[in-house]
């Protein structure tokens, strides 16, 4: 079952008793199924599609922070999920990358947006390896600013309540990307980690809490250049009317109808044999990894897609270059 579905039908509220007798209500998924079935537009990423914005956000060249003019977030209400170990396995491939593989199985992000889809504000889903049936939501809310980046408090100051931001010296296109993003405690999770500060690590808990949520960032504003322009993505709706009726007759809760969305562009493209000629008459270099590579021009994005050189199974290379054009 799709991850959207999880969330949707959701309807227990997540309920904690304290040690002092009374009984904590903590944001759950169930608080957002009703906001997520009435949600317009649901997109399902394919994994080439994920791998390939993970690598775009990552790409050398101009990079996707010179192209963040053309980003905009293209509904009001939408729903994005995907598989979370394409991403992770492309992250790992990345030579500035620190980041562990982590357990979440699938992850999705439910985004309200202003009319011109600039700012937004985003709430983090997934499932994890041990309990793929038991959706969990982020206890941090980000808020996304593309025109106004404003520099949040330091991360410390979450438990306060207050919209922090995050800094990394690892990379510095993601030091940019992150520019853009504040994120916030919900707040009857700040209440709840404030009242037991001392029975838990604060320190840690700020770390998995922002850790949950941040490191999507890259890839999705890599998909969201790839509406923006004319990147040919292939978008497939998925109709349930005769399965839903089925599930009806049986007494079983309905599926959502969402759009999966794959990408050609990052299908396909490996490295020609080693030890063989390449094109131009030169010999294959040592089996290796090169970077995406980006390159604007005014309204017009040339991505460069990541391939591997040199390995003797992975055939030739027909083009990697690609032209996008934004949208008028």
């Amino acid at each position: 079952m799709r991850l959207l579905d999880q969330v949707a039908q959701c309807s227990r509220p997540l309920l904690v008793l304290q040690d002092h007798g009374a009984i904590a209500r903590l944001t759950s998924p169930a608080d957002f199924a009703n906001q997520l079935q009435a949600c317009p537009l649901r997109y399902v990423l394919d994994d080439d599609l994920v791998a390939g914005c993970t690598a775009l956000a990552y790409s050398d060249g101009d990079q996707l922070v010179g192209c963040l003019d053309l980003v905009h977030v293209p509904a009001t209400r939408l729903w994005i999920e995907w598989n979370e170990p394409p991403r992770r396995e492309k992250l790992a491939r990345m030579p500035l990358w620190r980041d562990s593989p982590g357990t979440m199985l699938r992850a999705g992000v439910l985004i309200s947006t202003d009319g011109a889809g600039r700012s937004a504000s985003l709430r983090t889903f997934w499932t994890t390896r041990q309990a793929p049936e038991e959706p969990c939501v982020a206890s941090v809310e980000t808020l996304l600013d593309l025109d106004r980046p404003e520099e949040g408090a330091s991360a410390d100051r979450l438990l306060d309540g207050e919209a922090v931001s995050l800094h990394t010296s690892v990379n510095v296109q993601v030091n940019r990307l992150l520019q853009c993003a504040r994120f916030r405690l919900d707040p009857a999770w700040q209440q709840y980690y404030r009242e037991h500060s001392g029975a838990c690590d604060v320190a840690a808990t700020v770390r998995q809490s922002l850790a949950a949520v941040a490191s999507d960032i890259p890839m999705l504003l890599g998909f969201f250049l790839l509406l923006a322009v004319r990147a040919s993505l292939a978008e497939i709706p998925v109709p349930l009317t005769r399965l839903n009726r089925k599930r009806a007759r049986l007494g079983k809760k309905l599926l959502l109808e969402h759009i999966e969305v794959s990408s050609p562009l990052f299908a396909g493209a490996a490295g020609w044999p080693a030890g063989e000629e390449g094109p131009g008459g030169r010999n294959s270099p040592r089996y290796h990894h090169v970077r995406g590579h980006l390159v604007r021009r005014l309204g017009t994005v040339y991505w460069r897609a990541p391939h591997w050189r040199g390995h003797v199974k992975l055939g030739s290379v027909r083009t990697r270059t690609v032209e996008l054009r934004a949208s008028r």
